[in-house]
């Protein structure tokens, strides 16, 4: 058997995207992909009840270096995929301070039979953090071979999209407390952020907040009713910790737009950082919503909760 290894070097710039990828995609799950193959690297997570994912791709010249191995071919592409599982927290604890690092050195170690294979499962993943003052820290992690798991999501599926700025959403978002979800509800002219509770204890107990946005302030909006009628609605109810973690991405990394895209309550909704060209990153997450009872519109918006809690909301999984 012969250890081959795929090396990626961070300079200065490259530490404060690739930390910030870590702090969003640990927000999705307990364990964290790496995958690196000849046109990208990325780092992927899902949750256990596979009910929000989230993905960062880097394309190879974000960079100082990034180097495949020579000679490890596969069977139906030029360079095999080489990848490996470890704990978030492992990550994060590498990660964590990087007040004296100069730079930084990823290897992923696989021992190969020399057998043509699509994909490697690396053996083991090394941290090599270069500091000033000429010192070294390593760190050796031993990775289990797992099955990386992916949601797909077809965008043809959710003919609706929003295209908006990241810190318009936040600015949207930021007055929502006290819930681990929103109910953002969608129609022709507006769409309205409200605080949601599963359990009516709390709908009694905290402030229910509502924003709502004229769709003009969108950089653009899209809107196809699933029943085609110009005065329905679509309420998406879904996860806030993913999002606000993908908003933080984006502002730390000074990705100016986001695109949302999803088609009716119950179904998968996507987040990308498609739209922009010039960079050399970018993210995306995939999250379930729940399905409820839509309310009548002159029902008050705490009792309308409550019912929809009677109803056991449930969710459509990616």
């Amino acid at each position: 058997m012969n250890v081959v290894r795929c090396r990626l070097a961070l300079g200065p710039e490259q530490l404060k995207p690739v930390v910030s990828a870590i702090a969003c995609v640990s927000k999705a799950g307990k364990e964290i992909s790496i995958e690196c193959d000849a046109e990208a690297v990325t780092l992927r997570a899902l949750n256990d009840a596979h009910s929000a994912s989230a993905e960062i791709t880097f394309e190879p010249g974000f960079f100082d270096e990034y180097a495949m191995p020579p000679g490890v071919v596969g069977e139906t592409r030029s360079v095999a995929l080489i990848k490996c599982t470890t704990m978030a927290s492992t990550w994060q604890s590498v990660f964590r301070s990087l007040k004296n690092v100069l730079s930084i050195d990823i290897v992923l170690e696989v021992e190969w039979d020399g057998v043509v294979h699509d994909t490697l499962d690396a053996n083991e993943i090394v941290f090599r953090l270069q500091c000033d003052k000429r010192i070294t820290k390593t760190h050796r992690v031993k990775t289990t071979e797992t099955q990386t798991l992916r949601p797909i999501f077809d965008k043809a599926a959710s003919p609706s999209r929003i295209k908006l700025r990241p810190f318009h959403l936040t600015t949207l978002l930021q007055h929502i407390h006290g819930t681990d979800e929103v109910s953002m509800t969608c129609s022709k002219t507006q769409v309205r952020f409200e605080s949601y509770y599963t359990n009516p204890l709390d709908i009694k107990n905290h402030v229910h907040t509502e924003t709502t946005v004229d769709t003009s302030e969108f950089v653009s909006y899209n809107f196809q009713s699933p029943d085609s009628n110009d005065d329905a609605v679509v309420q998406l109810i879904y996860c806030l910790k993913e999002i606000r973690a993908l908003l933080a991405y984006c502002d730390a990394c000074g990705l100016a737009e986001l695109v949302f895209y999803f088609s009716e309550g119950g179904s998968p909704i996507l987040l990308s950082t498609e739209s922009i060209a010039s960079a050399s990153f970018g993210a995306q997450i995939v999250l379930s919503t729940v399905t409820t009872l839509q309310a009548d519109p002159s029902q008050d918006a705490a009792a309308s909760q409550e019912v929809e809690y009677q109803q056991a909301p449930k969710r459509r999984k990616p």
